[in-house]
């Protein structure tokens, strides 16, 4: 076995070739240039090219009190929705230099305080974060650290930090109410377990303001079996009334809309379909939907944005930024 014991160069050794302090070496590669001469700067710029120095990202990053890391915290990667959040989000943050980490809760409250724990205990810089409630001082208990956080996709009421969010509630009053002015008076809500977070709260609550024939269908994300939901769902929805199937989260209509579909559930004249879909997938499968769009990589975009405002200390950082849903005809 051929072994490499060639010495891994170090900031002394660089200063060394330069014939320039150690202090000077760091303040170059902490770009703190204005100090020195153009020579002096291109000298030591040669030097590390020469002894392939890498620097000690572990050093700078306690002289810096940076490590250029932000945790970027969602409810399930499952859902396509959490997943576009962290795209739009790694866009931003990269282009600014910092490296976004992705961190999966899975729908698990008890993982989610795990991982809070350890942001809590690791040097990222900030925080991006999509819960599974809307409890703030739940939240705040388990989320000790004090540096910069943006709460995405969930409105918390008392909240210290920033948060995008989308219009949930007019987004779903105004579709409710166009289907209702089509004959669609009875409605089925297929969701996750609604009085976990405001999101599916919000939307619920725009349907029950709105419609009075409201049948319910909830999933235990971490617990449901799938011909027992869909027995409930045909049940509710095979009735002698035109009815509107309206669900409150993609996920659920991409598990039972295709069966839905083949057995001839879901038609124009009878039984139509809307709810909140982020991709062209429930169009491809029904046509006809007529589906509320969120944009989530628009929105992990904005709420890098903010944080990266908090990095920078700007002090004029909004307290809620709304980004509009949109009704597909």
């Amino acid at each position: 076995m051929i072994q490499n014991n060639k010495k891994r160069a170090t900031i002394r050794d660089v200063a060394k070739l330069a014939n320039v302090s150690v202090a000077t070496v760091s303040r170059f590669l902490n770009g703190k240039k204005e100090k020195m001469t153009a020579q002096t700067a291109a000298t030591i710029a040669d030097a590390i090219e020469k002894l392939k120095y890498v620097p000690n990202s572990a050093a700078r990053e306690m002289s810096n009190n940076s490590s250029k890391i932000v945790a970027v915290l969602i409810a399930n990667l499952a859902d396509y929705f959490s997943t576009e959040i962290f795209e739009g989000a790694s866009k931003k943050l990269e282009a600014a230099g910092y490296i976004p980490v992705l961190l999966n809760t899975d729908s698990d409250q008890r993982h989610e305080q795990q991982l809070l724990n350890s942001i809590n205990l690791h040097g990222f810089d900030g925080l991006l974060f999509q819960p599974l409630n809307s409890d703030t001082k739940v939240i705040k208990e388990e989320l000790t650290r004090d540096f910069p956080v943006v709460i995405l996709d969930r409105k918390l009421n008392r909240s210290e930090w920033p948060q995008v969010i989308t219009d949930n509630y007019d987004a779903s009053k105004n579709a409710t109410e166009q289907f209702m002015q089509s004959g669609y008076k009875h409605i089925v809500v297929l969701s996750s377990t609604i009085e976990v977070a405001s999101t599916r709260r919000d939307r619920f609550k725009a349907i029950q303001d709105t419609a009075s024939d409201i049948d319910v269908v909830e999933i235990d994300e971490l617990n449901f079996n799938h011909e027992e939901v869909y027995k409930k769902l045909k049940a509710k929805l095979t009735v002698n009334k035109k009815s509107l199937l309206f669900s409150l989260k993609e996920r659920w209509l991409l598990e039972f809309l295709p069966e839905l579909m083949k057995d001839n559930i879901i038609s124009k004249e009878q039984c139509m379909v809307t709810g909140f879909a982020d991709t062209k997938l429930i169009k491809s499968i029904c046509p006809y939907a007529k589906v509320i769009s969120q944009n989530p990589s628009y929105m992990g975009e904005q709420a890098a944005e903010l944080l990266l405002r908090m990095l920078n200390n700007d002090e004029h950082v909004p307290e809620t930024l709304v980004i509009k849903a949109k009704f597909k005809e």
